[in-house]
This record gives structure tokens, sequence and C-alpha cells, in this order.
């Protein structure tokens, strides 16, 4: 049987990258009895306050049940004992009050600078109304020193966190490095000006969740980051954009809020075989995941880890948007021959192993806003 515990401290060269929050030395990976890792998305991050991720070999496992040893397994003997003794009591969930996300909507952060200059080069004159509507839609906020905040509200409205970032206006990149944090968390801030109590519990939800109740009968498109799901809004809006704020975000917590929904995943260009496995335990909805950036990016694409986003801006710039438009009208077309012939219809991805190909385009193609 093998036993999986925290990494014991011996060094930084023992503290990691969290996965989540992005801080470099602040992740303790699961081990086990040879210190090695079980994989880099399972471990707990030291800021307990401003991050709170955790992710237990036990939800690995449960996630990944093809990685479960015959034996089974166990991350602390002593842990494990103790939850037969006592079972551990759900966690509340920690919201934060509607008026600061009123109150921080704005078009002042440099994500949405650049935004304006994409879509105005795409839509001209008509994009102020694309603009307006992704401002509403998905509530974005800006900070005084230009930075995003990407607000998870669920499906009752209730606001979970925000996620703060800034970018750089010219490019659309994220800036990471130099005086500027990587990411920041509006509950993290909130604690430390004392809003919000030291006990309270972060839960996340997917970026753009309280859409889902909106528009019931869309086809859901699920990307990683949560510039992406806007700038995959703005030029389809035909389908709902969420994101799951990460590669390792592809939690069972977060998804099944997509119970019964159609579903296509955009995994970004680094993880389309992690993706493809994971879609594997989605049972609760019907799902697929694309391979149009693992079949078309070229290798300089792929070493730079691009999105769809990335490779959205790029087929803009090169007047070939239409195949990326007649790749999701494909994808949507599959899916829906695949429900009628077998409700099983993760076990036919599967075993057909899907590849998209090309089909009728999407819209009119002229430019117009939704």
């Amino acid at each position: 049987m093998g036993y999986y515990s925290l990494q014991k401290y011996n060094g930084m060269a023992t503290r990691h990258t969290c996965p989540n929050c992005g801080d470099r030395h602040s992740f303790v990976y699961y081990v086990d009895g040879d210190n090695v890792p079980l994989h880099p998305s399972v471990g707990r991050c030291n800021h307990e306050s401003g991050c709170g991720y955790h992710y237990t070999p036990k939800e690995y496992f449960h996630d990944h049940p093809e990685h479960r040893t015959a034996n089974h397994f166990s991350f602390d003997r002593q842990r494990v004992a103790q939850k037969h003794q006592q079972p551990p009591q759900p966690k509340a969930i920690g919201y934060i009050p509607q008026h600061y996300v009123e109150k921080s909507q704005s078009v002042s952060s440099n994500f949405f600078r650049f935004l304006s200059t994409l879509l105005n080069s795409y839509y001209g004159s008509k994009a102020k109304e694309v603009l307006k509507r992704l401002l509403e839609e998905y509530r974005l906020g800006a900070t005084r020193d230009g930075s995003v905040i990407f607000w998870q509200i669920d499906k009752t409205d209730k606001v979970r966190t925000g996620k703060v970032m800034q970018y750089n206006p010219e490019d659309g990149h994220r800036i990471k490095d130099g005086q500027t944090s990587a990411v920041n968390w509006i509950h993290s801030i909130l604690k430390k000006q004392r809003v919000l109590a030291e006990d309270w519990q972060l839960s996340q939800c997917l970026f753009g969740e309280h859409l889902l109740k909106l528009h019931p009968d869309k086809v859901v498109v699920l990307v990683e980051s949560e510039k992406s799901a806007v700038i995959g809004s703005a030029i389809f809006p035909n389908y709902v954009w969420l994101a799951t704020g990460g590669k390792s975000q592809m939690r069972e917590d977060k998804l099944r809020a997509l119970t019964g929904r159609t579903v296509l995943l955009f995994p970004d260009a680094d993880g389309y075989a992690e993706w493809k496995q994971r879609v594997g335990s989605m049972i609760f909805c019907k799902a697929m995941v694309s391979d149009i950036i693992e079949k078309n990016a070229t290798p300089k694409q792929k070493e730079a880890h691009i999105d769809i986003a990335d490779w959205i801006i790029f087929q803009i710039r090169e007047g070939k948007l239409m195949s990326t438009a007649n790749h999701l009208v494909e994808a949507e077309k599959v899916l829906q021959r695949m429900i009628e012939k077998n409700p099983a219809l993760q076990k036919l991805i599967d075993d057909l192993d899907l590849v998209l190909v090309g089909a009728s385009t999407i819209g009119s193609g002229d430019g117009n806003p939704p």
C-alpha cells in the first residue's frame, strides 16, 4: 500500500509553484515514502488565507481512477484513521458582498484596453456594443493600477471571489515579473482589510458560471483562462464561454455546474492530453475535447503554450477566423449525432478518438457583432 503525506521542508527546493495563485515558493507536494510527488497539482499552498488551494491525493485518485493502484492508497495513515472516527463537517462556503462587484465594474483595466483595440480592428464601429455586452455579462472590474478583476460568480449569483491580474495593453499578455504579482485575490485583500473574517472559507467556481442560467440551451465552451473566455465570447457569442482558471482546476466540485449541458473543451497547447483524459470522468454532462490547437498550431506556438485566445487573435490577424468557426460548428454536430445514436456519449468519444474536420460556417462571417 502506498502512503502519501505532505513533503517535509528541506530548503526552498521542497517548495514549489502553486498551480492556483502562481506563487513560486508556496506549494507543498504530496509525496510517497520515497519522496516522489504524486502529481504537480497535488498538494497544498501555504497561503491559506490568500489562496487556499489544497488538492489531496484522495481527490486526485477520485478524479483520475485510472491511476489508482490495485491496493488503493492512503495519503496519511493517521489522518485516514481519524476520518473513520469522526467524519469531517462540510465547510461553509464564503461569499463576498455584491456591491464590491458593482463598485469595481469598469473599462479602465489594461486588459479591457487591449480588448477594445482587438475588437475595434475586427468589428469597427460596431465594437462598442460588443464591449458593453462583455463588460456587463462578465462584470469585468478594474483596480486603480489598471489590473482586471475577473469575478467568480456562481449559478445562484453569489460572489465567490475575484481574481486580480495585470495585462500588457499592447499585446494582451499577462505581466508576471517585476513589481507586479502574477495573481492577487479579492478575498485575500478583504481579509487583510479585516472586511472578511479570518475563518472565511474560499470555494471557487467556474468563471462565468452565472451565465449558465441565462442561456440554458446554448452549448458551453470551457477554456482554461478567463481571458480566453471573454475573447471567445466576443467573437463567438452563440456559445456560453466559461473558464476553469487553470489547467489543474478541472475539479469535479467546479465542473458539476455543467451537469446536463453539452460542453466543448478547449485546452491550452500543453493541456490536450490531460484534458482528454479528464473528460472521461465527466459523465454528468455531454463533453468532448477540441483538438484544433493540437492539430494546427505550429511547433513555435506549442512551445509558447498558446491558448484558444491566442489562436483566435492569430486567426483574426491572418484573416482565417472562419476555420475556427467551422471547427466549433463541426464539434457541435458531432456531439449531437453521438447523443442521438447512443446516450453513453463519453464512451463513444473515447473509443472513436474523435478528430474534428471542417464544416459549414457559423453566422454570416461579415464581422457583425452579436
